[in-house]
């Protein structure tokens, strides 16, 4: 006679089924996680392109953008927006104007299929947000003439603090959207993988499922760790995140304890990835452009004298009596006398680019010489006394007899170094006095 199933069969299929549709849950909630994790991520890559355009671009020149694509101002424009053409991941880069209340039409565009000057564009609610101030980036598609795209849109400001127009940059909106697609079926086949693997290893261990359990929350530990310290590794200077899988208390739930080492892990990332993205163009003590940013110019600047479309002039200057400051008073108020060195060139050079290229040593690049060079290097020490000074060089390029960035820097380090010693002939015994406030 059939007796059916015994009690421990079925308990054995209950909790192989219960295990089951866990997993199912766990894996869907993942992959919708990291679909939107990856959406996210893209988006934010878009408009760090458009804000380093942006930033790259000469506010005073767009502004005075005509139709007339002659001029030097069309040209400097042309010339910034057609290397991110070039040398970016990007269907289409180009310059806006507003020319009355949410009414938007392009101005410089260096693709192969170019906009006319004046010509009307589709306006979206995040355009109107980036003409007011904000950088955003649609959220939906939309269509024109040139195709379907998502835009990523920043506003280009004067050195007189004036909204000069508005830099955008097209992303194919299929190819944005397959990728999202791609990396999403890929957690699903991943998931999908994985899951007829548990199914598997369940089925033949659901009697002892309280021992498997632990073995899987095992294997999750040591894939969290592994994860955390490959980030690590990406981003060695990165402060540790306190609530790491390490340091996570834990509690008598693994349901709960897994969610909690699931949402560490994302939250960990997400500081990694704001950490590295801070630190490719951007100083962090003053703010100012870094050495990254400074050998990126540098490199631009050899191709231009190359094909003999270079004209510049560079500052370069140094702090006098740094060392002294950090030995006698700390390395904080040294932090500040560095940063207030930065602010001081700020005000005195506006929107000119300004790399910050070694502890002390700044750089300032100019697109034309200084009318009087003597009077406006002084400025900067006449602002700084009396807490530092900084020696100061400068060279202009000559294209009749400079064959590369290198000896133009060259001359200006020279010109540097023969201020700072005569700084320290009649400086031997300098003092620095800083005030509660600096």
């Amino acid at each position: 006679m059939h007796k059916g199933l015994s009690r421990t069969t079925k308990n054995i299929l209950i909790i192989c089924a219960f295990l089951l549709a866990v997993n199912v849950l766990f894996g869907t909630v993942l992959v919708l996680q990291s679909a939107s994790m990856m959406r996210s991520q893209i988006e934010k890559r878009m408009l760090d392109i458009s804000n380093t355009a942006a930033a790259m671009l000469d506010g005073d020149a767009l502004a005075c953008v005509t139709a007339d694509e002659t001029t030097p101002e069309y040209q400097s424009v042309y010339k910034t927006l057609s290397y991110y053409q070039e040398n970016m991941d990007l269907a289409y880069i180009y310059c806006l104007r507003e020319i009355s209340t949410e009414h938007f039409v392009f101005t410089v565009d260096p693709s192969d299929d170019p906009a006319l000057f004046g010509e009307p564009i589709v306006t979206t609610d995040e355009l109107i947000a980036a003409s007011r101030g904000t950088p955003s980036m649609d959220k939906e598609s939309y269509t024109d003439r040139w195709g379907k795209f998502y835009s990523a849109y920043s506003p280009v400001y004067a050195s007189d603090g004036s909204m000069a127009g508005l830099v955008a940059v097209d992303f194919s909106a299929p190819q944005y959207e397959q990728q999202i697609r791609e990396q999403v079926w890929t957690m699903v086949m991943i998931g999908c993988v994985s899951l007829l693997f548990g199914a598997v290893i369940v089925a033949i261990l659901a009697a002892r499922y309280r021992k498997s359990f632990r073995a899987m929350m095992d294997e999750m530990n040591a894939m969290s760790e592994g994860i955390e310290t490959l980030v690590h590794e990406i981003a060695p200077g990165a402060s540790p995140n306190p609530h790491a899988v390490h340091g996570e208390e834990t509690t008598n739930d693994e349901f709960i304890d897994l969610g909690n080492r699931i949402h560490s892990l994302e939250q960990e990332l997400s500081e990694q990835i704001e950490f590295v993205r801070s630190q490719a163009y951007v100083d962090g003590l003053t703010g100012l452009s870094n050495r990254s940013a400074y050998e990126e110019r540098v490199k631009r600047l050899d191709d231009e004298i190359k094909e003999g479309q270079a004209s510049f002039a560079l500052a370069l200057f140094d702090m006098n009596g740094l060392k002294e400051i950090n030995d006698r008073f700390g390395h904080e108020q040294g932090d500040k006398a560095i940063c207030r060195v930065a602010d001081t060139l700020r005000r005195t050079f506006g929107t000119a680019p300004i790399f910050r290229i070694g502890g002390d040593e700044f750089l300032v690049l100019l697109d034309t010489p200084l009318s009087d060079e003597k009077t406006t290097l002084e400025s900067v020490n006449k602002t700084l006394e009396p807490v530092t000074s900084v020696a100061k060089g400068y060279a202009v390029f000559d294209p009749e007899s400079d064959k590369g960035y290198r000896v133009v820097f060259n001359r200006a380090d020279s010109a540097l170094h023969a201020d700072k010693r005569e700084y320290y002939k009649t400086h031997e015994d300098r003092r620095f006095h800083l005030t509660h406030e600096e």
